[in-house]
């Protein structure tokens, strides 16, 4: 079963890198506090994210091609283009050998950036797989095409997957989750507010051109679009919200595979091992058997006609094609999307959608000749001893807990030594030597991806957990902890402004990856890493006091974030707090890391700011960002981050050293009395 990760930041991948110094010595100055961006007329007790960016909001409106735009965005953009290069490259060379590096990452590319021979082809690619749909007959046949989709990214009926074993994590497992819908979560099925119900409409409006582009007649194809809408819905009903699948216990069922098999006998289990490539399956982990029990008797509730109708809905909106076909369809994916969903104007250029489709397929491919490259090894040991300086502050900060008992802080302790430390590439690349990439579509080429990710995790069941693979590849602008691993990653892609740069001074280093660092530490102890011990075994490792002292100082921060509001839609406070924790927890403890090293290599004033206030202006450049309402809205619902400019807001507003630095009184917006605040690291 694939683990979702608790990454820094939702949905941001990229490419770049810069080396670091965690000791720069005599501060330079790298006009890194720029002071046009600030909008001084602000207070900075009052929105120190506006104080910092105000200007820089006023200045760099949203592109027509993005739902948002900020630090992130452009430091994406900027480092889209190395990997840009890479791609031309080798995708000009005609004799790159078969199987090499150079022919997948090429072959693939080349196909992506042909829109001549897309348009030409049309549906085309999608004929072979549409047939065998159209030939499903009976029970068999349709488990049988069902968890062939599957494998090839299509979500349909239920997700499943290989992975550790929360409580065995050495272990890995069979695991199912809910899936077989394709909008965003539950909410998008059963709200019943107006923009809910218009989405909904839009959806039928976008399937239904689908459907007619595929050859359906115009009534028929709307026909169809309401019944997948109404299928999908009847199982939405069944389904843990976002924030129910936060519960790390409610979603850890192990069972029996044979009495899953007994208790759901409209499955055809056994077609669908046969798929799936595995012999047998002693154990598994439902995550939702409610919701498989209701995929059990809705698969008897329609006719094999109407399960036809929803796996052709499935195939042709499936995530691997929705732009590896025609310019037809792919403006069609783009309209539902990319405008109703998240509010984007237009699409992105063909060459940026094939760059970025590629990075995703094969990222490790990619990254080996990304790292020859751009990236300096030695960096590595920069970015170490920050890592150990900062763990070695959350440690001290533990120890001065009043509130932890002397039992868990030497378990929590005994945890940040056990964490696996990955950073900037991996030691061990991923094999992708059973990856076939060929010179006939794009859009095949993108199952083969998805079909050789799917095996890939199959063949991982029985065999001991590989703790030296990686989540994302060295290219990535972003970062995780994984907690059945008890590990965080630092990819090289992360490792540039605004989290750091060479020549910067260590406040503005700690303001930016610092609190990167200490943001990914802090998972292991947040609502759901807390359940975790060292060794990523799901145990109670807390005492009864020190798990209810905590938890009471998150309904806290869950408090607080229910009260921020973005486009008239209120954050999710119970969704978000794994990763609010996790921000107040990294900014609180990367402040610590820098302070100590302030007192071996003191710094002095830049552009009018001491230290401490350049790590927490560091902080704000990260988050500032626009976005568009209809992102917005959707993020609100969907994504386990509060929008940016909370992420600045909330943390700080916890923070005494950011009221003694800026000098923040009562009557400023973000005072909150000393009652109020969240003191947890």
């Amino acid at each position: 079963m694939k683990k979702v990760f608790y990454s820094f930041v939702f949905l941001i991948a990229g490419v770049s890198v810069v080396l670091i110094s965690c000791h720069s010595g005599p501060v330079v100055n790298t006009n890194e506090i720029n002071l046009a961006n600030f909008d001084t007329t602000v207070k900075p007790g009052n929105d120190f994210f506006e104080y910092v960016n105000g200007n820089w909001m006023k200045n760099n409106p949203v592109p027509a091609a993005e739902a948002r735009w900020g630090s992130f965005n452009i430091a994406n953009d900027t480092n889209i283009a190395r990997v840009h290069k890479i791609l031309e490259e080798v995708s000009a060379k005609k004799d790159n050998a078969a199987g090499s590096t150079q022919q997948k990452i090429g072959d693939f590319y080349a196909l992506a950036l042909d829109s001549a021979k897309l348009n030409k082809d049309g549906v085309t690619p999608l004929n072979d797989e549409l047939s065998r749909i159209n030939a499903i007959s009976d029970s068999k046949s349709l488990w049988a095409e069902s968890a062939k989709l599957m494998t090839m990214g299509a979500n349909v009926m239920f997700r499943v997957g290989v992975g550790p074993d929360d409580k065995i994590s050495s272990k890995e497992i069979f695991g199912i989750s809910q899936g077989g819908m394709l909008l965003p979560s539950k909410d998008y099925y059963v709200d019943t507010t107006a923009r809910m119900r218009n989405i909904r409409a839009k959806y039928v409006e976008y399937l239904t051109q689908l459907y007619t582009e595929f050859g359906e007649k115009p009534e028929t194809a709307e026909a169809d679009a309401k019944k997948v809408l109404e299928m999908e819905t009847n199982m939405a009903q069944s389904a843990m919200s976002q924030i129910e699948t936060r519960n790390v216990h409610a979603t850890y069922n192990k069972l029996v595979f044979a009495d899953v098999v007994s208790s759901t006998p409209a499955i055809d289990w056994t077609t669908c091992l046969n798929a799936f490539g595995l012999k047998s399956v002693d154990t598994v982990i439902v995550a939702q058997p409610e919701f498989l029990k209701n995929v059990n008797a809705i698969a008897k509730s329609y006719s094999i006609d109407e399960w036809k109708t929803y796996l052709r809905a499935h195939l042709i909106a499936s995530g691997p094609v929705r732009y590896a076909l025609s310019d037809k369809i792919s403006d069609i994916n783009f309209n539902f999307w990319g405008k109703t969903m998240s509010g984007t104007k237009v699409m992105k250029p063909r060459w940026k959608r094939s760059v970025e489709a590629t990075n995703a397929a094969m990222g490790e491919l990619v990254g080996q000749l990304y790292v020859d490259k751009y990236f300096n090894a030695e960096t590595k040991e920069k970015v170490h001893t920050m890592v150990t300086n900062i763990i070695a502050a959350y440690k001290e900060r533990i120890n001065n807990l009043t509130w932890m008992s002397a039992e868990t802080k030497k378990a929590a302790l005994a945890k940040l030594d056990k964490i696996t430390l990955k950073l900037c590439y991996p030691d061990k690349w991923r094999d992708y030597s059973k990856l076939e990439i060929k010179n006939d579509a794009y859009a095949l080429n993108a199952f083969r991806v998805s079909e050789y990710k799917f095996n890939y995790d199959m063949n991982k069941l029985g065999k001991p957990v590989d703790r030296t693979e990686w989540g994302m590849s060295p290219q990535t602008v972003n970062a995780y902890y994984e907690p059945t691993l008890n590990e965080i990653c630092f990819p090289a892609g992360i490792l540039e402004f605004p989290f750091f740069e060479a020549d910067r001074d260590d406040a503005m280093n700690y303001g930016g990856i610092g609190a990167v660092i200490g943001h990914e530490l802090t998972h292991g102890f947040d609502d759901q890493g807390n359940q975790y011990d060292g060794d990523g075994n799901m145990r109670k490792w807390w005492t009864d006091a020190d798990s209810a002292h905590y938890f009471s100082k998150l309904g806290i921060v869950i408090r607080q974030f229910d009260d921020f509001v973005v486009d008239s839609v209120h954050v999710k406070g119970k969704l978000t707090i794994g990763e609010n924790t996790a921000d107040l927890g990294g900014i609180t403890i990367a402040y610590q890391a820098m302070e100590n090293d302030l007192k071996k290599h003191p710094e002095g004033i830049v552009e009018g700011f001491t230290p401490e206030q350049r790590f927490f202006i560091s902080f704000a450049q990260v988050w500032r960002q626009n976005v568009r309402p209809a992102y917005s809205r959707q993020a609100v619902n969907t994504d386990p981050h509060s929008p940016g400019k909370f992420r600045v807001l909330g943390p700080l507003s916890n923070m005494n050293e950011f009221y003694t630095a800026f000098n923040v009184k009562p009557g400023d917006a973000m005072y909150r009395p000393d009652s109020l605040r969240a003191l947890i690291w």
